[in-house]
């Protein structure tokens, strides 16, 4: 059986943006989850890379979020191949809950070589507070406490 290596282009490709905080490198995948102490849109990304071990190999990726899930897929490719298969999201994860993350690879007729998931929190349009924040903002002008609306015409995800 033969044994495949990671070559330069296969490096280069899963690279994580300077952005990026590495959650797992290996083959299978990861099942994790996000927590913020504010509400951010968070991007999370899964990269993989394999060598079609037959013709017609292909190479997957998947996230999962709740009932939601993204895909990405490179193939169909003949033997010996090199297979990158990638793709990210854009989620907002709500203050002081978890979100549950499933970033996995998948292939036919191809050896697994490597596979990275990262995360990493985009930059708001807008201030951004706390919940701890706002509460105490709330209080001290009297309001119930809460996440104020962001500035019109302005969402957590624009």
């Amino acid at each position: 059986m033969a044994h495949f290596k990671l070559n330069e282009a296969d490096e280069s490709f899963l690279k994580i943006p300077d952005d990026g905080v590495l959650l797992f490198t290996g083959a299978s995948g990861t099942e994790t989850w996000i927590e913020r102490d504010r509400d951010s849109v968070v991007r999370v990304g899964i990269k993989s890379v394999a060598t079609a071990t037959a013709n017609a190999a292909t190479l997957g990726v998947r996230i999962d979020i709740g009932d939601d899930s993204a895909k990405g897929q490179d193939g169909p490719a003949p033997i010996e191949t090199q297979l990158h298969a990638s793709q990210a999201v854009q989620v907002l994860v709500k203050a002081g809950q978890r979100l549950s993350i499933k970033a996995y690879p998948h292939a036919d007729n191809a050896q697994i070589l490597r596979t990275v998931v990262w995360a990493g929190d985009l930059q708001p349009t807008y201030p951004v507070e706390s919940k701890a924040e706002a509460d105490a903002r709330a209080r001290a002008n009297g309001e119930a406490a809460g996440f104020p609306e962001p500035p019109r015409g302005q969402t957590p995800h624009s």
